[in-house]
């Protein structure tokens, strides 16, 4: 039950859940500025080696950052990890969906000792790449000028400009003309 409050030409409203509505508003509304403000700050501490206009969502995850390089507008989103112990560099306008992992690094199974020793190879995104959302990208990788890669994909080898990619490992479907 809520607080009623009657208007000067008689009628009455319920003003708790009115005003509690606009509460819940104005502090998602606070946080979300304080969460992008924070992530503003948080990224160009970590990445210094970017480009202007680069943004990274508050939560994705960035590994070793001082090895990530960043052209001009590129967009990082929701959920990403970069593990960067290679180097990861990406281009002007790549746009990373939610979800996507960037991982330079993985073990060397061919040797006979234990543990398996760690090894890294540098991975580049070219000029205007998108990574649909929840896909892999491995070390060893060069993904071409304007790639798209299909959501859910895991790329382990180089991908030509201007090709459409997907599945597990992900293969040409198309190729997008330049």
């Amino acid at each position: 039950m809520g607080v009623r409050a009657t208007l000067r030409n008689g009628l009455s409203i319920a003003t708790a859940p009115y005003l509690a509505g606009w509460i819940i508003k104005g502090l998602d509304a606070g946080v979300r500025r304080v969460l992008w403000a924070w992530s503003h700050l948080r990224f160009a501490a970590l990445v210094r080696n970017q480009g202007q206009g680069c943004v990274c969502h508050w939560n994705a995850e960035l590994k070793y950052p001082g090895r990530i390089k960043l052209g001009n507008k590129v967009v990082i989103g929701m959920n990403v990890a970069i593990g960067a112990i290679g180097t990861i560099t990406l281009d002007d306008h790549v746009r990373l969906s939610r979800d996507v992992i960037l991982e330079t690094a993985g073990l060397d199974f061919t040797s006979p000792t234990l543990p398996y020793p760690h090894v890294h190879a540098p991975i580049h995104l070219e000029e205007g790449v998108w990574v649909g959302a929840r896909s892999v990208i491995l070390g060893g990788v060069t993904i071409g000028k304007r790639a798209v890669i299909a959501a859910g994909s895991i790329v382990t080898k180089d991908v030509p400009a201007g090709a459409l990619i997907g599945g597990v490992p992900a293969k040409v479907i198309r190729m997008r003309p330049l």
